[in-house]
């Protein structure tokens, strides 16, 4: 027998199809003459007056001579090509060939790519096109025939009208963040009088208050998110400064608030610690964004809002994520209380690391386990239900007799399990000795029976761990002379093998876990595990 289709059904067939007719006659419409039309600049363009800004970043000469030596773009559909930021690669590698090369990429792309397309004209990555083209713009066009000039500052000139156009329709405040620096960086090169780029000016710097807190932190918590936005701020205080817009005062507090927390989250080797997807941006380049950030030595120690301390002694840092997200992002949710050591220069104790662009190998890699951290029954240790609270219940950081303590305590497994965890963390003067126990409490609220306690350390790759005799792990960082015994209290510890991402590679690693069992916790309200590392 047929279903009958009700007239609701009905109603909402004919609404879908209504708006599948919308937006395809839109896309119809934006890839027509007409549109293109509609983005006609309003001004005369040509190269006299159009006036680039100098390029702050440098490329890495290495990737230029490999694209250099291939002659040929791989795959001209990814956004690495059609955002144009190899320019400052082969720009760095140098030579008459670069600079041909340049010319001949951006007059294939102004012929191929004169009509709107949803992916390549999309807002985010229309500004980043923008100003990668404009800010090495004097190296490879100042030279170039009048002819080409002028074709391709037409065709920037017709992408801001578009991503003016467009850029509101972003649902991401990031997104709408660099458009505006787009738009901005465009403005500026195109002579724009400060007097109207000045309100644009304070659009982005409304907008950036939605997302910096006030220690200066992204609120996603992400590293790299973070340095991505701490990267489009001096883009945009070139442009303002260019246009002669004097008020920078608050854009130069926040950029120094933000070097602050970026150094903060700095690991040893001079990337970013694997908190929230960290690692990924290479060291150069985060150094050529911090040196420009006010004092050489400001470095934020403790940052409550966005939640992470740092702690150093001699030539140990300790970094601790001691807070969930303001903002409901789950993938960050469930690293409370994790932390990663760095020793003279070298990642020793990390996190896993979340890199990977599919999302259901980010969701094993976001969990708790895959941080130094502990698990219980093997549940993250906070999960978001659709409410904006602190599991925290205390957070205490300072001096201690020959040292500094870090004791934080959270209720993530209360609801589950009626579990409130104590994470203590001592590191002695000298750095040669860390310390720490994990506490498990009973609170009485009704719930799941815990089993089993695990608390991992992932070991980074390039650290040997071997067991020897009283269940002691001696480790030893790859060229370095120095070792360190773990020891443990309440466990035996045992060595299992762990993964590790650097940069876009996954590495076979170590792990070491200690595994208590917590089924009578209700008869015995407390069980705790104590655990160090110490230098010999």
């Amino acid at each position: 027998m047929q279903k009958k289709i009700s007239d609701k059904t009905f109603m909402n067939i004919g609404s879908n199809n209504a708006i599948e007719s919308a937006r395809y006659l839109k896309l119809l419409y934006r890839r027509s003459k007409l549109f293109r039309w509609q983005l006609k600049p309003q001004f005369k363009i040509t190269a006299s007056k159009f006036t680039p800004p100098n390029d702050p970043w440098r490329g890495s000469e290495k990737m230029g001579g490999d694209i250099l030596h291939s002659n040929s773009y791989a795959n001209r559909e990814l956004p690495d090509y059609f955002t144009f930021q190899w320019l400052r690669h082969i720009r760095d590698f140098g030579g008459d060939k670069a600079r041909i090369f340049a010319r001949e990429e951006i007059s294939l792309w102004l012929k191929e790519n004169t009509k709107w397309e949803a992916v390549k004209w999309n807002p985010k990555f229309l500004a980043e096109r923008l100003c990668n083209l404009i800010f090495t713009y004097k190296w490879y066009a100042a030279s170039a025939p009048e002819s080409f000039q002028n074709k391709l500052l037409y065709q920037l000139a017709i992408e801001f009208q578009c991503l003016a156009l467009d850029w509101q329709n972003q649902v991401a405040i990031d997104d709408q963040l660099s458009a505006l620096r787009g738009l901005l960086v465009t403005q500026a090169a195109f002579n724009t009088k400060a007097a109207e780029m000045s309100s644009l000016a304070d659009i982005f710097e409304n907008k950036l208050l939605e997302v910096i807190n006030e220690d200066g932190g992204h609120v996603s918590r992400r590293p790299e998110t973070h340095f991505k936005t701490l990267r489009q701020l001096f883009e945009c205080r070139i442009a303002i400064a260019q246009a002669g817009i004097r008020d920078t005062g608050s854009l130069d507090q926040t950029i120094t608030k933000m070097g602050a927390i970026a150094k903060m989250w700095r690991s040893s080797n001079g990337k970013f610690a694997h908190f929230h997807g960290g690692g990924k941006s290479d060291s150069e380049s985060i150094e050529d964004v911090l040196k420009r950030c006010g004092p050489a030595g400001k470095v934020t120690r403790h940052a409550k809002q966005t939640g992470f301390v740092r702690i150093s002694s001699g030539r140990t840092t300790l970094i601790m994520d001691c807070a969930t997200p303001i903002k409901p992002i789950p993938e960050n949710a469930a690293s409370l209380a994790s932390f990663e050591i760095h020793l003279a220069g070298n990642p020793f104790i990390v996190n896993v690391g979340q890199l990977s662009g599919k999302k259901e190998i980010n969701s094993a890699y976001c969990q708790t386990a895959a941080h130094t951290a502990l698990t219980l029954d093997n549940y993250d240790n906070y999960v978001w239900k659709g409410k904006n609270n602190t599991p925290i219940r205390d957070l205490e950081i300072g001096p201690a007799s020959g040292g500094m303590l870090i004791k934080l305590s959270h209720d993530g497994y209360n609801e589950s399990h009626g579990i409130i965890h104590e994470r203590q963390i001592y590191l002695t003067t000298g750095g040669g000795n860390v310390r720490g126990s994990d506490t498990l409490r009973y609170t009485g609220m009704p719930s799941e029976i815990p089993k089993t306690c695990i608390v991992r350390f992932h070991l980074h790759p390039r650290v040997s761990a071997a067991t020897v005799s009283n269940g002691t792990i001696v480790l030893k960082i790859n060229f370095q002379k120095a070792g360190w015994l773990f020891k443990c209290k309440g466990a035996n510890p045992i060595l299992e093998p762990s993964i590790y991402f650097e940069g876009k590679k996954r590495l076979s690693s170590q792990q070491i876990i200690l595994r208590m069992n917590v089924r009578d916790i209700r008869q015995h309200p407390e069980k705790s595990l104590k655990w160090s590392f110490k230098r010999q």
